[in-house]
């Protein structure tokens, strides 16, 4: 049993400190519309008021949204004898990616059926499906992607509940035994948990700290938030749906390339209910580059734009209450924080290069107003993310996310047909290329703004110099020089991060031994620090000859069985401490008998060990009992 101290859901202060933001936030509106615009440029004047009022209303939103995160329903076991259908969609995916996920599948201990819905119809994907003990489903016709996928295998099965899992998101074994009892509730219709990865190396994660990723606040603050109020919306995978519930709204929704908001949107309006379950009991892959992370934000924003204009808009779609409404409207603004960061963004350099003054204050008022201003929304935002959000990382995302999400928004008045793209799961030959070719427009706005601040400075110490609004001036070159930090903090992250190998190298801390054949046989200690199912990393304090071959590595993980997998090949990659040698090695392509049970190690059991630091021991969490390795179920 773990006894650590579990986390509040609900700081003590934040209620107050919510009231008290939100009262300063309308106060500081009043004194700008009252005290500061330009009667001489009224336009940019009240462009960059509603820009700032635009970030009252979405705090107000998701102060409102977040106010409690704790679960609203304990966790409940499930009775037995429920029929449950395990559905893994799969379309170009590598095999080595769709097979983690079904090894998952299969330690999952509740009784189910697991379906490998191949939309790419592939002999080698059939044959995979065959030799885990999976049933294979390969639709003639291949019409609306993933939803039309589902859809054809739900006329082809029977289970009263359905799970949804993407070709790489690998379950946990007790995946079923901490969802299925929810739905005792005969109006629950789904329930979605959150998105966690065990590629901490992505693009969507944080350098320094690897534990915290792009959508974290959204997972483990605000969806859970939106359980208040019947609002927690499907996010595809991991999911359970169930079968009765689908069949009312006429399976997965195909009007839009956004499936799994649309269908929500139905269910909710037909009054069934949705629950966020907080649990970490799936784990993919996250977009490891910028080009894949940009196109799955693209995809959700078109499809949200494209659900927003349709007959079936949550904001007028009938069924809804009006705190569905809201919620809804809380999710969909955060597309439009593009504008508002762009306009944000252009600001400065239309005051620098064009003698543009949207403001007419001193500096001493402006600073007096505005420092308690960006105060409290820095601690009010921290206080409401619980810790998980982080205003410069989510700054430097929102940056990145701006232009492809006002290319979307275009959606909102373009009937032209949207393709379903698949999100990129590996890497391409020329990712360096690619990388720098999707950044080329902030590479551009960093060059305008630095190109804006040099002429400031430049302007400023010419003798001479006379501006009629001098400290609006020097506003805009304190604000541009924040732009171009923030901006330079994003092409860091990008153009700097490494993409080295095709899978993913989990850190680990393990002893094991090394050992040899041929000339002779041999054995020495090694400790491993990371591995995949094509390499591993370890140190040693001594060498075998030259000539040996026939190596084969045995790992001591704890808590898990011992796992032995033949290496091809070995090169030594430097020193570490005095005495210790660092080598790298390349695994056999055939690993043998125990290949599922180093799948099972790195996809199953390293993911839910780290995440056991990520979220609350509480009763409602899935760690509460440490298993050991006899414990584990085989099917």
């Amino acid at each position: 049993m773990n006894t650590k101290k579990p986390k509040s859901f609900n700081p003590p202060l934040l209620k107050i400190v919510s009231i008290i933001t939100t009262l300063y936030f309308v106060y500081y509106l009043w004194w700008r519309a009252t005290a500061t615009l330009n009667p001489s440029f009224p336009f940019f004047s009240w462009a960059l008021w509603l820009t700032e009022a635009f970030g009252v209303i979405t705090y107000i939103l998701f102060a409102w949204l977040t106010k409690n995160i704790g679960p609203i329903v304990p966790h409940k076991k499930p009775a037995p004898g429920i029929s449950v259908d395990i559905y893994v969609p799969t379309f170009n995916e590598d095999v080595e990616i769709l097979e983690a996920t079904l090894i998952g599948c299969r330690k999952v201990r509740y009784p189910h059926t697991t379906y490998v819905l191949d939309d790419g119809n592939r002999p080698v994907i059939q044959a995979l499906a065959n030799r885990l003990g999976c049933r294979y489903i390969a639709r003639p016709t291949h019409e609306h992607a993933k939803a039309g996928n589902i859809n054809h295998a739900l006329q082809q099965t029977d289970g009263e509940y359905i799970v949804i899992l993407d070709a790489d998101m690998v379950p946990q074994p007790d995946f079923l035994h901490r969802t299925l009892g929810y739905f005792e509730d005969e109006k629950l219709a789904l329930i979605q948990l959150p998105q966690e990865f065990y590629n901490q190396d992505s693009i969507q994660h944080a350098s320094n700290q690897t534990s915290w990723h792009e959508q974290s606040l959204f997972f483990r603050v605000i969806q859970p938030g939106k359980n208040y109020t019947n609002s927690a919306f499907w996010c595809g995978s991991p999911s359970v749906v169930r079968r009765k519930a689908l069949f009312e709204v006429g399976g997965v929704a195909t009007e839009t390339i956004t499936e799994d908001i649309h269908t929500t949107v139905r269910l909710h309006s037909r009054g069934w209910k949705t629950l966020f379950v907080n649990e970490p009991l799936a784990f993919g892959i996250a977009p490891q580059t910028i080009r894949a992370f940009l196109l799955q934000r693209l995809r959700w924003a078109q499809g949200t734009m494209q659900l927003y204009r349709s007959k079936e808009s949550p904001l007028w779609v009938p069924g809804l209450s009006l705190r569905q409404r809201a919620s809804y409207l809380s999710s969909f603004l955060a597309y439009f924080e593009a504008f508002q960061k762009i306009i944000l963004i252009l600001m400065p350099i239309l005051i620098i290069g064009l003698n543009i003054f949207p403001m007419e204050v001193s500096i001493t008022s402006f600073a007096i107003h505005w420092i308690p201003y960006f105060t409290l929304n820095i601690f009010a935002n921290q206080l409401g993310g619980r810790g998980v959000f982080h205003y410069f990382k989510t700054e430097k995302f929102n940056i990145l996310k701006s232009i492809i999400f006002i290319q979307a928004s275009f959606t909102l008045v373009s009937k032209k047909p949207l393709k379903f793209q698949v999100t990129p799961k590996a890497l391409e030959e020329n990712v360096y290329r690619q990388e720098r070719r999707s950044m080329r427009w902030f590479i551009a706005l960093f060059g305008i703004l630095v190109g804006c601040m040099s002429f400031a400075l430049i302007r400023m110490v010419t003798p001479n110099f006379e501006i009629l609004f001098w400290d609006v001036y020097a506003i805009a070159l304190f604000w541009a020089g924040y732009n171009t930090y923030v901006i330079s903090l994003a092409l860091k992250e990008v153009l700097t991060k490494k993409h080295e190998r095709l899978q993913y190298r989990f850190p680990i801390h393990a002893r094991g031994k090394l050992s040899c054949i041929t000339p002779r046989p041999m054995t020495i200690k090694v400790l491993v620090s990371d591995l995949s199912i094509s390499g591993v990393g370890f140190d040693a304090n001594e060498w075998f000859p030259e000539e040996a071959n026939d190596l084969e590595l045995t790992i001591y993980p704890k808590d898990f069985s011992k796992v032995t997998i033949p290496i091809s090949k070995v090169f030594m990659r430097g020193t570490n401490s005095p005495g210790l040698m660092r080598f790298g090695a390349v695994l056999s392509e055939d690993l043998g008998p125990q290949r599922a049970l180093l799948f099972e190690y790195l996809f199953v059991h390293l993911p839910r060990s780290n995440a056991q630091t990520l979220y609350q021991v509480n009763e409602w969490n899935p760690f509460h009992v440490s298993q050991k390795p006899s414990q584990r179920a085989q099917m």
